[in-house]
């Protein structure tokens, strides 16, 4: 049976990845935060502060896999905080890749960073993975560290690193401070008979949303089929303004409600770029298959 080790797997991505794993017969070892309790032998307690923490785990365990999700992930903590923040996602990376330099190099590694090391991008054309990292947000320089860091321990010190650089995933599961299950909160609690009013920002700025079950099922392929040195794209392929998601969960609930402006929560529209996902479709077979009412649906659901 193969083992691997998950970091961050009491998190929102990485209770996703520890069933999509386990349901393809892998032996998973799940690294919980600082927030979490063990509950059975296979959860254990992990901190990307604490060196001897990290490479006694990869020391006893000998995962031959080993997906990277633990980090500072909130991006407000990351400009409050940057040197909490470029401990956790940089340091603590790196922490991650010496211990299993020394005590597990030939296992298989993926390190999740984000979309964000692109930053603005006003042009139209996909980015591709060889474009160059131009990140414009404090969370976005410490995941281009942690992303250039990581490929350099395959480059030059052989270990077999992969990056993955997801966009918004959302599903299930998800923290309300984020802006698809926030709003999904909204509306449960119209359907619930709440007045169906909402503050909202800016409602034409773009992203793009992927599914959180299509993109740990990349993450899988990535670590099964993909190439060590390289890094991969996971995105649906186009940007929707966040006014589709209101749109979308009006269809979904039968509830239209009013929306107020709120200058409090308007940011200015940015250029999110679109990401291509030739490299991961051509190299793992990757695509997105869940299709965004399926998400929203899915995530009304749970909050009911």
């Amino acid at each position: 049976m193969k083992r691997i080790l998950i970091t961050g797997a009491n998190g929102f991505v990485g209770r996703h990845a520890v069933r999509e794993f386990q349901k393809k017969g892998y032996e998973v070892y799940e690294g919980l935060g600082p927030a979490g309790k063990p509950e059975h032998s296979k959860q254990v307690p992990f901190n990307l502060l604490h060196t001897e923490i990290i490479r006694f785990l990869v020391h006893q365990l000998q995962p031959e896999f080993c997906l990277h999700l633990a980090g500072q992930a909130h991006i407000p903590f990351c400009r409050e905080d940057p040197v909490t923040a470029t401990d956790l996602n940089v340091t603590g990376t790196v922490r991650l890749l010496q211990a299993f330099r020394e005590h597990k190099p030939d296992a298989r590694i993926l390190v999740v960073t984000s979309a964000e090391v692109y930053g603005q991008r006003p042009e139209r054309q996909p980015v591709q993975e060889e474009d160059g990292l131009r990140p414009t947000t404090l969370y976005g320089i410490t995941k281009q560290a942690a992303d250039e860091a990581a490929l350099a321990f395959q480059d030059q010190l052989g270990l077999q690193v992969m990056c993955a650089r997801p966009w918004n995933h959302i599903g299930p599961g998800q923290h309300p401070r984020f802006v698809v299950s926030a709003f999904a909160r909204q509306f449960a609690d119209f359907m619930d008979g709440a007045p169906a009013k909402m503050r909202t920002g800016n409602l034409d700025s773009k992203r793009d949303f992927t599914d959180v079950r299509d993109i740990v099922r990349g993450y899988r392929l990535i670590l099964e089929e993909g190439q060590p040195g390289e890094a991969y794209n996971l995105g649906s392929g186009r940007l929707r303004p966040i006014r589709d998601l209101i749109d979308a969960l009006s269809e979904l609930s039968g509830i239209k409600p009013e929306l107020e402006t709120d200058p409090q929560l308007f940011r200015p529209t940015d250029a999110s770029p679109l990401l291509s996902v030739d490299k991961i479709r051509e190299h793992c077979g990757w695509n997105a298959e869940i299709p965004l009412q399926q998400s929203l649906r899915d995530i009304l659901d749970e909050l009911r």
